[in-house]
């Protein structure tokens, strides 16, 4: 079978599990962003939880924006009560301080772990398969699959994507993601990709989770990577319970293989205003921006930080564009903080926002509102009009190492040319 027919089989108390089959699997965890719809349905029909342990709240969406104030001084302190009336352990709430993507925590925390089934309320949430799970989002039916603990799936087909090589300098998972949109977009059609190859021992679970997080704009029902050393090395001290990877076999039924050299994989841009309108970092450089994003659940984790510092090292951010850096969870804007490269990122001119999901949405915690006529390059999911403020602005999507050579341009640059060292210094 493949990973994702093993781990719907183990999860369902079947033997077996076919493409097409309806499988009513128990799922191992709900993670819920702050933006919650059931809480009310739960408290007015005073139903419970099928597991207090295995639901886990991570506030990352709604904090003091000026137009939703009223929702960010009483949300957080509904869940919070809600936890309480339910027993849900004071550990699963990531409040500030502890706080970060919805899909982004239960990797970081141990709590998305091989073989298991993770669901969660956002769009984004497949990008949890880079720990071997399978992960999917739950919009429609949220009641009853925390009443209950089982999900009703029909087994998706699976195909395979082989890695091969390694990334060059510059060049990260999003870009890998893009690559996949252009190659295979049109073939995937609610597949589950699933990841092998000699490649993927290149590739850190950071670079993993911005692969996996492209599965939207993919058309992809999930993406699952294997449980390979990388992964059993990054989970040492975080896994939160006992687990059984799922790998798959020599004669997984994949409809289709595609291989891939990530050594090929160049820097892309998307939109403006459509994700899938994609080129390459050389078709657009040049384009004048004025606001650069580092941030979102398709970037800001330390690996996008850390090249975004090693760029703008020495350098300054140039005097018509506003930089923002959202760390993606607060563990990692620590781990930022006590490596040097917050600080590297501050002297060059740049503004570093709370931790969550930042200006990727106008609605979020963050000074970054795009103007009329503005545009910005940024690491985010979405390019659609009026995402980050004006309907009259651009949002222009690229890799972490792109938004940083443009904020030093002030146009759209190439990354390569500063990595290569005949960038200069401003």
């Amino acid at each position: 079978m493949s990973m994702a027919q093993q781990i719907l089989a183990r999860a369902s108390g079947v033997a077996t599990a076919e493409p097409g089959d309806i499988l009513l699997s128990r799922i191992d965890l709900m993670t819920s962003s702050d933006g919650t719809t059931f809480l009310d349905t739960f408290e007015s029909e005073g139903l419970k939880v099928w597991d207090p342990t295995r639901l886990i709240f991570c506030f990352d969406h709604i904090f003091q924006p000026e137009w939703m104030s009223v929702a960010a001084a009483t949300e957080h302190p509904k869940i919070k009560r809600f936890a309480r009336a339910q027993q849900i352990p004071a550990e699963n709430i990531y409040d500030l301080g502890r706080n970060g993507l919805s899909h982004q925590i239960p990797v970081e925390h141990g709590w998305a772990l091989p073989g298991t089934v993770c669901l969660g309320l956002d769009t984004q949430s497949a990008t949890m398969g880079a720990a071997n799970c399978f992960a999917m989002p739950t919009l429609y039916g949220t009641e009853a699959v925390l009443l209950t603990g089982d999900v009703w799936i029909q087994v998706p087909e699976s195909a395979q994507v082989r890695l091969h090589g390694a990334l060059s300098p510059g060049v990260s998972g999003k870009d890998v993601a893009f690559r996949l949109v252009q190659e295979v977009g049109e073939r995937v059609d609610g597949h589950v990709i699933e990841y092998g190859g000699p490649g993927l021992a290149s590739l850190s679970v950071d670079i993993r989770m911005a692969i996996a997080n492209g599965a939207v704009q993919l058309g992809a029902l999930s993406e699952i990577f294997p449980a390979d050393d990388v992964l059993l090395d990054y989970l040492a001290g975080r896994a939160r319970r006992p687990f059984e990877p799922a790998s798959a076999g020599p004669n997984a039924p994949y409809e289709w293989t595609f291989d891939l050299d990530l050594g090929e994989v160049t820097p892309l841009v998307a939109g403006p205003h459509d994700v899938d309108l994609l080129r390459s970092v050389d078709d657009v450089l040049g384009l004048p921006i004025q606001v650069a994003n580092i941030g979102s659940c398709s970037s800001g984790r330390l690996s996008d930080l850390a090249i975004a510092a090693q760029l703008l090292e020495g350098r300054s951010v140039h005097p018509s564009v506003r930089l923002f850096v959202t760390p993606i969870s607060a563990s990692t804007a620590r781990s930022a903080a006590e490596s040097g490269i917050l600080a590297t990122l501050l002297s060059a001119g740049a503004t570093i926002t709370q931790p969550g999901c930042g200006g990727c949405y106008h609605g979020n915690l963050s000074p970054l509102k795009l103007s009329d006529g503005e545009r910005c390059i940024s690491t985010s999911v979405e390019a659609n009009r009026g995402r980050m403020g004006s309907s009259d602005a651009e949002v222009m999507l690229a890799n972490a190492a792109v938004v940083a050579a443009s904020s030093i341009d002030g146009q759209i640059a190439d990354p390569r040319r500063y990595l290569r060292g005949d960038g200069g210094h401003r």
